[in-house]
C-alpha cells in the first residue's frame, strides 16, 4: 500500500498554521444542508447502449446523457459544509462528491473556485460536467463518469477535533472501489484529501487518478510550479516557465496567444505547487508527496473568444477559471494511458493537502523555476 499526503493552501496561512497549532481552539464543525442552486439540468439518458456508439464506448455499462438546457431553474441540492475558524469547505455528494468550493473567512474570498450555479455541459466521458471546485477522477482517462451523479457519503467528527466527509463509490467499467476523505483540521486554514482506491478484480486496471482543482483566472495570477519543462496533451515538450519565444507562461495574462493551454510541468521533484494573485495579496497552494503524485497540470481556456464562450457556457457570474491539477501519474495522454497500472488485488492510498493563505513573507518573490520544497 502506498501513502502520500496533499494539501491545498492559501498564503497568509503558513503563518496562521504555525501560530495556531499550539493553541487550543474550538472544534471544527460539519453539517449537511439543503441549498437552492440555480441549475441548468441535463436530459434523460440515451436509450441506445453506449457500445453502439463510437464515442466513449469504453465506459460501458454506463450510458450517456446528451440533452443540455440553456435555461436555469431553482433546484435543491444536498451540501455538506465543513468549517473551522479560518475556512469553509463545501461538498456536493449528489454531483460526484466533488468539493464545490472553499472560502477563506476573513476575506470572504474563495481560494478554491466556487461556481454559484450548476451549469451542466457536455464535457465528461458520460456527458454532463460542471466547472469549479475539485473533482475526483479514477479509472479511465478523462472526466470520470460519476462526476455529475450521486455517490455514497458519510460525515464524521474525529477524536482530534477535525471533521471529515468521505465520498466514494464503484467505477463500473473497472469494477474498482474508490473513496476520498475530505478532512478539515480544527485549527488551520487548510484541508486534506485522502484517497483510497482498491482493485478487487483479477485483472490489471488503468491507474488514472487526477484531482482537478479550479481557481479564479485573473490577469494578476502567477503560477508557482517547480520545474524546467512542460509537455502538452500530445507529449510535445517545451521550456518552463519561459517558453521558446521568451513568453513567461507562469503569468496567466501571457496565455493570450493560440488556443487553450494544457501545461504538464516536469523537471522539478518538489512536493509543493501553487499560485498567487498579486493585486489581491492572496494565493493558494497544494502539497503532496512527489513520489506518489508526480503529475502537475495547469489548464486554461484560450483568452480569445473561443475560450471566453466557455465562461458563458459554464457560469453566470463567477468569471473564468483555471484548473490546477495533481495526479498519481506522469502527465501527457500517451503516458497516462499506457504506462501506469493498478494491479489486480492492489490498493492505493494517497493524501493531498489544500491550503489557503493571504501572504507568506517572501512567497510571492520565489522563482517557481528553481524553488524546491
Amino acid at each position: 500500500m502506498r501513502r502520500s499526503r496533499a494539501f491545498f493552501l492559501l498564503f497568509p496561512v503558513l503563518f496562521l498554521i504555525s501560530y495556531s497549532c499550539g493553541l487550543k481552539g474550538p472544534k471544527a464543525t460539519i453539517a449537511e444542508e439543503k441549498k437552492i442552486i440555480t441549475t441548468y439540468p441535463f436530459g434523460d439518458p440515451d436509450p441506445v447502449p453506449i457500445l453502439a456508439r463510437s464515442r466513449n464506448a469504453a465506459i460501458y455499462p454506463y450510458f450517456r446523457f446528451d440533452g443540455f438546457s440553456s435555461a436555469g431553474r431553482d433546484q435543491e441540492w444536498k451540501v455538506v459544509r465543513l468549517e473551522n475558524e479560518y475556512i469553509k469547505v463545501f461538498v456536493l455528494p449528489e454531483a460526484g462528491g466533488k468539493i464545490w468550493g472553499a472560502i477563506e473567512k476573513s476575506t470572504g474570498r474563495d481560494f478554491i473556485y466556487l461556481n454559484e450555479v450548476m451549469k451542466f455541459r457536455d464535457v465528461a466521458m458520460r456527458g454532463p460536467w460542471t466547472s469549479g471546485g475539485i473533482e475526483f477522477n479514477f479509472g479511465l482517462i478523462g472526466h470520470t463518469p460519476a462526476t455529475a451523479t450521486p455517490v455514497d457519503y458519510v460525515l464524521k467528527e474525529n477524536d482530534d477535533g477535525s471533521v471529515s466527509c468521505i465520498v466514494g463509490g464503484m467505477d463500473l467499467p473497472s469494477r474498482t472501489q474508490w473513496r476520498v476523505q475530505i478532512r478539515l483540521p480544527k485549527d488551520a486554514a487548510q484541508f486534506e484529501t485522502l484517497s483510497f482506491w482498491y482493485n478487487p478484480t483479477p485483472l490489471h486496471q488503468s491507474y488514472y487518478h487526477w484531482m482537478n482543482a479550479a481557481v479564479h483566472a485573473r490577469e494578476d495570477l502567477q503560477f508557482y510550479y517547480p520545474g524546467n519543462q512542460y509537455i502538452g496533451h500530445g507529449g510535445d515538450a517545451h521550456p518552463w516557465p519561459v517558453n521558446e519565444k521568451g513568453i513567461d507562461l507562469s503569468l496567466y495574462r501571457n496565455h493570450n496567444f493560440g488556443g487553450h493551454k494544457s501545461l504538464h510541468v516536469l523537471g522539478g521533484a518538489a512536493d509543493f505547487s501553487g499560485g498567487y494573485w498579486h493585486d489581491l495579496g492572496f494565493g493558494f497552494g497544494h502539497w503532496s508527496n512527489f513520489d506518489d503524485m508526480p503529475g502537475r497540470k495547469i489548464w486554461s481556456w484560450a483568452l480569445s473568444r473561443s475560450g471566453a464562450i466557455w465562461e458563458d457556457l459554464l457560469t453566470d457570474r463567477n468569471g473564468q477559471y483555471v484548473e490546477v491539477g495533481r495526479a498519481a501519474a506522469f502527465p501527457g495522454n500517451a503516458l497516462e494511458r499506457h504506462r501506469h497500472t493498478l494491479h489486480a488485488g492492489s490498493l492505493s492510498a494517497l493524501c493531498r493537502g489544500h491550503l489557503e493563505r493571504s501572504l507568506v513573507s517572501g512567497q510571492a518573490d520565489r522563482r517557481h523555476g528553481s524553488s524546491q520544497s
